[in-house]
């Protein structure tokens, strides 16, 4: 995104330049704009299929399996599929057209769902591929959206759009949950999967649609995953980023499934599933709201260690006893203080990119650095989690691990405040 200033000068992807003969720093939009506003709807819309139904696919596989290990192996071919597709796709979104990448991401997400519907009962017998699948498609979207984010926003207004961005995703989670748990308690057998599935894949249709009305973003440039590797190595804050995205992706893999399984055990209906989902995304709507608005570039290192205090802090109910009143205590307190992390987690990378003009033509590859990061991260967690349920399933256990996974994000932390922008 190119920006003209009153000096004449201009600002490519939102970096900030200084005047060269005044040595004043020109003022930058702090507006998302039209296109900001139209990513957001994007965005939203993906949120909400996946939470009309993603939190209902690891219930669905426990319900069917009654296996913690398979869901684990699920979610290693998941993030997997999405780790390749990264690396695959970088050329099409920086030689070619970013758009289409989105626009296919949205459509592979959506086969997912439609081979869940089709394959009914053989679904689960084929779960590693279906995983597999629906990681291609998610990483084709957040690979084109994080791009497309960066060139949308800049340092003034990148925590204001993923403040924005958490809070409609937080009300999407709030309220899709609920009524899918509520569909799905009304229906007999697996009618009510079938049918939330369903509405998902709709709702991919319509986020194909409204991509269309983007604006074709420049494209150009080389493309190399060797490049990826010599920018990862001679740059200090990559490597620092990598290591800090590892802490980060231990904890969210595990967090993505666990507490659904967990709430759905003490309670065996998909309903209170819905419930517990509205009252904690209800939490972070609001907090989302208040930290998106307030917080600021400088508050960003004590932002994040708090945050992961008080989230691992969350945890500690679990071990007085697992049930439904310490899960939703533990979801209140972590939905309350996750904003305090995600936020400044998230926008540190895109500023880092976009530092200087030079770093930013890097920025395909600097986005494939993160998100190797995050997967390896996650791939580690998920291995443990495998080895302890394959050991023991006993819910002391699952809980230490939360606990443990929780604390990773201080990796997050040591590695984010040394960086300096």
């Amino acid at each position: 995104m190119t920006i003209k200033s009153k000096h004449g000068l201009f600002y490519q992807w939102g970096v900030d330049l200084k005047d060269a003969t005044k040595g004043k720093r020109s003022i930058i939009k702090t507006e998302i704009g039209s296109q900001g506003r139209l990513l957001l709807l994007v965005n939203t819309l993906f949120l909400l299929a996946e939470a009309l139904s993603g939190t209902f696919v690891n219930v669905y596989l426990w319900k069917k399996a009654n296996d913690y290990s398979l869901i684990g192996w699920y979610n290693i071919s998941f993030f997997i599929g999405m780790q390749l597709t990264f690396m695959l796709s970088g050329k099409w979104v920086k030689v070619y057209n970013k758009m289409s990448c989105l626009r296919m991401g949205i459509i592979v997400a959506a086969l997912f769902y439609l081979g869940v519907l089709l394959l009914g009962e053989r679904a689960v017998s084929l779960i590693l591929p279906l995983g597999f699948v629906q990681g291609i498609g998610h990483g084709f979207f957040w690979f084109a959206l994080n791009i497309v984010v960066f060139e949308i926003t800049n340092r003034e207004n990148r925590d204001k759009f993923n403040g924005l961005a958490g809070v409609f995703g937080s009300f999407v989670g709030m309220v899709a949950p609920l009524a899918s748990g509520y569909l799905i308690s009304q229906r007999t057998g697996m009618q009510g999967y079938y049918m939330i599935f369903g509405i998902s894949l709709g709702i991919y249709i319509g986020g194909v649609v409204l991509s269309f009305f983007f604006k074709r973003r420049k494209s150009g440039g080389e493309f190399s995953l060797a490049q990826t590797y010599h920018v990862y190595k001679k740059s200090k804050t990559w490597q620092r980023i990598l290591k800090a995205m590892i802490g980060q992706g231990i904890n969210d893999s595990i967090f993505n499934f666990l507490v659904g399984i967990f709430v759905y055990v003490a309670t065996s209906r998909e309903w209170k599933v819905g419930v517990y989902t509205f009252i904690t995304s209800g939490v972070a709507f609001f907090s989302f709201y208040f930290v998106g608005k307030f917080i600021k570039p400088a508050w960003r290192s004590k932002s994040l260690f708090w945050g992961t205090v008080m989230m691992s802090a969350s945890v500690l109910p679990l071990f007085y006893e697992v049930n439904y009143t310490t899960l939703i205590i533990m979801g209140i307190g972590i939905s309350l203080f996750s904003p305090l992390y995600f936020i400044p987690a998230v926008s540190i990378v895109y500023d880092a990119i976009g530092q200087s003009k030079e770093t930013a033509q890097w920025k395909v590859e600097n986005m494939i650095i993160r998100e190797t990061g995050l997967n390896i991260g996650r791939l580690i967690s998920l291995g443990v989690f495998i080895a302890l349920v394959s050991w023991r399933e006993d819910p002391l256990v699952l809980s230490f691990l939360l606990l443990g996974v929780s604390l990773a994000q201080l990796i997050t932390w040591g590695y984010i405040r040394r960086i300096k922008l």
